[in-house]
Formats: structure tokens, sequence, C-alpha cells
């Protein structure tokens, strides 16, 4: 009996430490954290093996948007089931909203970023990426040739501000050092932040559709976040225009224009934070928020469904008021780390279809299987007799490339300049330029293994080109 209850007080005890320790991690590990929520989500959406199991634990990736029931609530009551509903669904962004909370308390500045004007908008500043310049940039003006660096930034993240004269100065100077502080995180992972100060929604509109037409590499992807009578302002340009942004917060907006304001058929992420200051109408304003809320969760971008429209209260505890500020950070990261992964999917999947489309018309004589080598394909000889190959070796072993144009050839160098036939300057490049640059730019698109796998000649002339710093 004495054995039976140590073996159960034992497994007692590694079950606990088990548990412990994954709470810890959930709790303190950002990686850890985003692991499992995405693992849960896959294991539901596509019914894995595991989800059966995994819907009796009480985790809080299983929590689902009011609905049924909950919509039969009273207003103040349905608005506390919508917080609740965020604080489970966003649980594992704890660990990153620490490193938030920690950046503003440190007081972080902006001295090792650029701040200059960028389309326009004269308070921004750039995170210090860049990007080689293509065909297309130079045919836009962008850039004298191609290949030269660009400045660019996973996304840019404004902060609507009322003009400046309707602001003190005391005001302005103390809202930029919070502001500051907040940047620096954002910055650090790829994102451009900026101030803009506009009086209307048409003037935001403008300046937005400005900066995306001029600065295509920097504001690919908008972020936006609006407070009072910016959030207003905000609300209304999201809502003539919603094709411009892809997540706003909308924070404590004023009653008096947001009431009228409907929300868009089609809406970005949408973060609405409500302060409960007490004040007549404020029900109504919560009810609005949340109608904006539910509009989000029926958006086309990925995950909506869970996150693309939420809504959160609090009392307006000035020593808390950096919890929601944070919560509104670490929700624009999410929002972008979505949209990224989706597009990085989508880009993978497009560029198999259409190699996979390009292999399937070409003549028998010029398929990648049937192709002739010439005699310095050492590489391509070796793979077709079935021998085990190294790339890195066999660059290394054919460092000194011919200048001949027939040295470079492979499948994606012939598709690519078939593609581009019409286009200028594509006949005179080098074939060792052309796959530099195209190289490049499905590196940048995070495809280049995929492609590779299809074509391991242009891989191996991208990676030996690239490792001889040739010039491009």
């Amino acid at each position: 009996m004495r054995a039976v209850l140590k073996l159960f007080a034992t497994l007692f005890l590694v079950a606990f430490v088990a548990v412990t320790l994954e709470q810890l991690c959930f709790r303190f590990s950002e990686a850890y954290a985003v692991w499992r929520a995405n693992w849960i989500w896959h294991e539901n959406d596509s019914e894995g093996p595991l989800a059966p199991m995994l819907r009796h634990l009480p985790l809080s990736q299983w929590a689902s948007p009011p609905a049924g029931e909950d919509l039969l609530l009273r207003g103040d009551v349905f608005a506390e089931v919508e917080s609740q509903y965020v604080e489970q669904i966003l649980s594992h962004t704890r660990p990153l909203r620490d490193e938030l909370y920690e950046h503003f308390w440190q007081g972080d500045d902006l001295h090792e970023f650029e701040v200059r004007e960028v389309g326009g908008i004269k308070d921004m500043a750039l995170p210090g990426l860049t990007v080689p310049a293509t065909l297309e940039d130079v045919k836009d003006g962008r850039a004298r040739r191609a290949g030269k660096k660009l400045p660019t930034a996973k996304a840019i993240l404004l902060h609507v501000l009322p003009p400046k004269r309707d602001m003190s100065e005391g005001e302005l100077s103390t809202r930029r050092r919070e502001l500051e502080c907040r940047f620096v995180p954002f910055l650090e992972r790829g994102i451009g932040c900026g101030i803009i100060h506009v009086s209307s929604s048409g003037e935001l509109t403008e300046a937005v559709e400005k900066l995306r037409k001029q600065e295509k590499e920097l504001a690919a992807k908008v972020l936006a976040w609006g407070k009072g009578k910016s959030a207003s302002h905000l609300a209304e340009a999201v809502s003539n225009q919603p094709n411009l942004w892809e997540g706003v917060v909308l924070e404590s907006p004023e009653p008096e224009s947001f009431l009228q304001i409907p929300p868009p058929a089609e809406t970005p992420w949408i973060l609405n934070l409500l302060s409960l200051t007490g004040d007549e109408g404020a029900a109504e304003l919560a009810g609005k928020m949340i109608e904006w809320a539910q509009a989000g969760r029926r958006g086309a971008l990925p995950l909506t469904s869970r996150m693309g429209g939420l809504f959160h209260r609090a009392l307006p505890d000035p020593e808390r008021s950096m919890e929601r500020q944070v919560l509104g950070d670490a929700y624009l990261l999410e929002c972008l780390e979505r949209l990224d992964q989706a597009a990085t999917e989508a880009n993978r999947d497009q560029s198999l279809a259409e190699l996979h489309q390009s292999t399937k018309n070409l003549p028998p004589n010029l398929s990648h299987e049937e192709k002739k080598p010439s005699p310095r394909h050492g590489f391509f000889e070796l793979h077709q007799s079935g021998e085990a190959v190294d790339p890195s070796a066999s660059a290394k072993q054919d460092a000194t490339f011919p200048e001949t144009a027939n040295s470079y050839d492979c499948l994606v160098l012939r598709d690519y300049r078939a593609l581009k036939a019409g286009v200028p300057g594509i006949n005179e490049m080098e074939d060792k330029d052309l796959i530099l640059l195209v190289g490049r730019d499905l590196e940048r698109r995070k495809v280049l293994e995929e492609v590779g796998n299809i074509d391991e000649m242009f891989l191996l002339y991208y990676q030996s080109l690239r490792e001889l710093e040739i010039p491009r």
C-alpha cells in the first residue's frame, strides 16, 4: 500500500512540476507563449487528433467571441464580457507586454534611429532597414539604378494627434516624450513610427494616401492609433477608406462624432479601448465601440474571427494607464505578425505555382529533367546520377565563373527573361546581375529555399555569386 501511495505521490509531484514550469514559460517566454497559442489554434481549426483532449483543458486560447446568449446581456454586463474575452485571447502577449512596459520605464529615446520627413509627414523615425532597388523602382524614379539600397520598413505606425495649434507647448512636449519611449520596441522590430497632426478625417486620409503612394517600400502596411477627438477622425478615415489600414487602435473616441460613424463592411484589425469615466452617454459609446469590434471580427484578414475586432474597458487609473498602452501596442505587433505570416505563405504558394506552371509549359527539349548540361555543370551531372551533392562544396570547386551568358543558364533565369521580355533593360543585363537581382527579391519574399528545391542550379549560382560579392 505504501508503495502505491508513494507512486501516486511521485506522479502527482511530477505532474505538478511540469504544469508549473509550463505555466511559467507561457507567462514569461514570448516564443513559447506564441508557439502554444498557434499550435492550439491550428489543432482546433484543423480538427487535429489532439483537439478533443485539449478542449477539456482550461486554456485561454479556447475562448470564443461573445455570441448567442451573451448578446442578450445588458450593455454594461456585455461590455465586461467583451473585456474578459480580450484578456483571454491576448493572454499569450503577456511576455511581450512586459517587454514593452520595461521599455517605457527605461525612458528609451530615438538617438540610434534616423528621424526625418517621410512622404509629407515631418516626424518619422525609421528602423534603418534597406532593400535593393528593382527595375520597377528605377522606372518609377525611386532609384537611379537597380541594386541601389532603398530605405524600407515592415510597416509604419502613425500616432494621430490634434493640430499643434490646439495643443499647449507642455502638452505637446509631454506627449512626444511618451511616444518616443513607445516607438523604440517597434523600431527594433523594423517598424517605422511617426506622429501626424490632423484636424479632420479627410486630412488624415489624404496624408496616408500620399505616404503610401510616395513611399511604397516604407508604407506598404500602415498601423494607426488615435485618442479622443483624434480617434474619431481616425475612425471616420477607416470608415471611408478601410483598405488604407492594416490595424488601428481607437482609444476613448469623442462620443459626439464617433456615434455617427458606421463601421465599414470590411474593417482592418481594430482594438477599441475605453476609459470608464462615468460620464453621461458612456454606455452608448461602449455599445458603438462594441459594434466596431464585431465588424472587425467579420473581416477578411488573418485570424479576424478571433482577434480582428476587440473591445476593452477599464477604470481611468493613472497608475495603470500604461497597461492599456502596452495592450494596444502588443495588439498592433500581433496584427502585423499575422499579416506577415499570411503574406509569406501566399508568396510561397504563388511562386511555387508559377514555377510549376512554367515548367509544364516548357518544350520537352528545355525541361529541367531533360536539358543537356554543359560541360561545366558538374553539380547538375552529379545530381542526375543520384550521387550525394554538397552545394557549398560545388561552389568552392567552381569559384571562378566564365563571363559568357550561357554560364548561368537555369530554369528560373530563362523563365524570368521570358516573362520580362518587354521590360527595358532586361535583355541588356548580364546573367549574373539578373540572378543576383531575382535571388535577392526571392530572399526578401522568404521563398528562396522553395524555389531552390525546384531549380537547384539557380540557387547554387545565386549563393555563389552572393558569396563572391560580384558587383550588381
